[in-house]
């Protein structure tokens, strides 16, 4: 017996489309409009996190000042791995930054470093609670340690990658 089959048009079999049809759709990219200042201000306060790490972190009494780093050694006060957590949380939102000023996957990038920044904060203040426990309970009541510039670098540089999160991305130009 004979076999008839179906005629085809040459976009059914994912060929080029023929004379007349529409051509297909381009897929979807992940790429969207970028945000220059957004990634700016985001590597200007990963930047900042990271200085803050490597200056003066806690003032110890009349006896000086001891950075964060300085802490990984247990160098001058208590031994603690938390700077090593903030250099590397520093690390990964200036990597977000450099995303944002791409605009390579914007809102997935905008919420990552939205909690990358609550991360260092965290952090950060966690690190600042051990040191005063430390402080609390094992100088004497008169012995003061206050915090020095470089936790305050951290923290507001921790700021600004967040507000980096926020900052709106430029507008496509109309075709």
């Amino acid at each position: 017996p004979a076999h008839s089959f179906p005629t085809r048009r040459s976009s059914d079999l994912g060929g080029p489309p023929a004379w007349g049809e529409a051509a297909p759709a381009p897929a979807p990219t992940s790429r969207t409009s970028p945000s220059i200042l957004g990634g700016l201000v985001g590597i200007v306060g990963s930047v900042l996190t990271m200085v803050g790490v490597f200056s003066g972190w806690v003032k110890l009494g009349s006896t000086g000042t001891v950075t964060a780093w300085s802490l990984t050694q247990g160098d001058g006060l208590l031994k603690s791995q938390t700077p090593y957590a903030i250099v590397a949380l520093a690390s990964v939102a200036g990597l977000a930054s450099l995303l944002l000023f791409t605009g390579i996957a914007r809102t997935p990038v905008r919420i990552v470093t939205a909690l990358v920044v609550l991360a260092i904060v965290g952090v950060t203040a966690a690190n600042w609670a051990e040191i005063a426990s430390y402080v609390t309970d094992n100088f004497p009541s008169s012995f003061q340690a206050n915090s020095a510039t470089g936790l305050d670098l951290a923290i507001a540089g921790g700021v600004l990658v967040f507000v980096a999160a926020l900052l709106p991305a430029k507008k496509p130009k109309a075709s």
